[in-house]
């Protein structure tokens, strides 16, 4: 008989376990989600407003992405990229920063769905590259309005 009860044998049969670099990932995600949780619920006419409270004291009253991004301070080093990226976009745009934040929150969020069936993190990187090819790909097909003369 074995005495030894490892942790795997506490468990349902079938679950699986994260330890070191999965949890580690997991934990990023995580982060990120809720980033882009902030995010989306202050989305559409519906948007819920924020109020923020930055390090001076000043409260922030909100449903600017832009501006709830340059107010919360992050810490966690995957959620700062996300927030990297948005502001990225805000000085490259001036726009399309709760867009930026939503689209890596959904990603990320697909892709943890993916790391818990079994995948590998450079596999999903390779279907996001196809994906982004083929998206290209396609995309210079969809023409809805030409612009024959401009002056018309």
């Amino acid at each position: 008989m074995n005495t030894r009860a490892g942790f795997s044998n506490l468990l349902k049969k079938g679950s699986k376990h994260y330890a070191g670099l999965e949890e580690a990932m997991l934990k990023n995600v995580e982060a990120c989600q809720k980033i882009a949780e902030i995010v989306k619920t202050s989305l559409g006419p519906n948007g819920m407003k924020k109020m923020i409270v930055n390090h001076l004291e000043k409260i922030f009253v909100t449903s600017d992405a832009a501006t709830i991004m340059t107010q919360i301070e992050v810490q966690h080093p995957a959620a700062k990229m996300l927030v990297m990226a948005s502001k990225m976009q805000e000085n490259e745009c001036g726009d399309g920063t709760s867009f930026v934040i939503a689209l890596g929150g959904e990603l990320l969020t697909q892709a943890e769905v993916l790391i818990k069936m079994g995948l590998h993190p450079s596999q999903i990187l390779i279907g996001y590259e196809k994906a982004s090819e083929k998206f290209l790909e396609i995309l210079d097909n969809q023409v809805s309005f030409k612009v024959q003369d401009i002056r018309n």
